[in-house]
């Protein structure tokens, strides 16, 4: 009975959800291919989800609050290759994975920055090297403390739960997106500025609201964007500002609703894109590829 009630709870949130979405723009059809089930018992909550550039045709995803601070690499079937804990992390709300190139180096970017309850006055990044794994390899792997780097982030003194971010390709600046306001708010900051706390200066308010997960292209020419009902697309064109595409109409692409998918990355070509969901009430979770019957770019 508490089943029947909860899935029923679940189905009406995924209704309102995709009113609050309001007129459609341009409907970017897809096509979904489910590359394969999560099975891996550890993986009962993913939050976020980046594709692998040391590992390539792989995954990195992340549980949501409750877990411990570790990162999953998982692979294009949905099998978990490796389990990778962080020394002397705390985690409170771990929400979002991203990624980022510097000095000829692969870096992963685990987001602390979940808030349901409004009550956090900072929120964290945590910055590691990427590890690469070889076929065969262990399958838990340590990363020290030493080798972690902590960013605080704040967002002037007020509380936001927030659930999603990226950084730019082009200049390695960081963007957060806001989820329980009425209209969704992107954040940035240079969060490679020598400081102790970065504040987090607001940019663009998007015309939606409850955002789950977010994205940008390799080439950093295309941006997600979702929420638990909708993928919301821009394209970016050359030395335009995020704040700017943005700030341009978006386009909805084809998505088939998720029980609750709240996780999202292009691949490393940039021209697909995944999903994973999370597994509300003990539904299975599966990772999704999408692909754009038409090229977008």
């Amino acid at each position: 009975m508490i089943r029947i009630n909860s899935i029923t709870l679940l189905s009406v949130i995924l209704f309102l959800f995709s009113a609050l979405a309001g007129t459609a723009q341009d409907l970017i059809p897809t096509t979904r291919v489910s590359k394969g089930k999560l099975i891996a018992p550890e993986l009962n909550e993913v939050s976020g989800v980046i594709a692998s550039d040391a590992n390539p045709g792989s995954f990195w995803m992340h549980n949501d609050s409750g877990d411990k601070a570790r990162i999953f690499l998982v692979d294009s079937s949905a099998n978990l290759l490796q389990i990778v804990n962080l020394e002397g992390v705390i985690a409170i709300d771990m929400e979002e994975i991203g990624k980022f190139k510097r000095d000829g180096k692969n870096y992963l970017v685990l987001g602390d920055i979940g808030d349901n309850r409004g009550l956090r006055k900072d929120i964290r990044l945590y910055i590691l090297e990427e590890p690469v794994w070889e076929q065969g390899g262990k399958k838990e792997n340590l990363i020290k403390s030493s080798q972690i780097q902590t960013i605080i982030l704040n967002h002037d003194g007020r509380a936001r739960d927030a659930e999603a971010f990226f950084i730019d390709p082009l200049d390695n600046r960081f963007f957060l997106i806001s989820k329980r306001e009425f209209k969704s708010i992107v954040y940035s900051a240079d969060i490679f500025q020598d400081v102790e706390k970065h504040i987090l200066k607001p940019l663009i308010t998007l015309p939606f609201t409850f955002v789950t997960a977010a994205d940008i292209s390799p080439s950093g020419d295309a941006i997600l964007i979702k929420n638990l009902t909708n993928i919301y697309y821009w394209n970016r064109a050359l030395n335009e500002s995020i704040q700017h595409s943005l700030s341009k109409p978006y386009k909805r692409l084809a998505y088939q609703q998720e029980p609750q998918g709240e996780a999202i990355t292009f691949d490393n070509s940039g021209k697909t894109f995944f999903t994973v969901s999370e597994r509300p009430f003990g539904l299975d979770s599966y990772l999704y590829q999408y692909n754009f019957s038409k090229p977008q770019n």
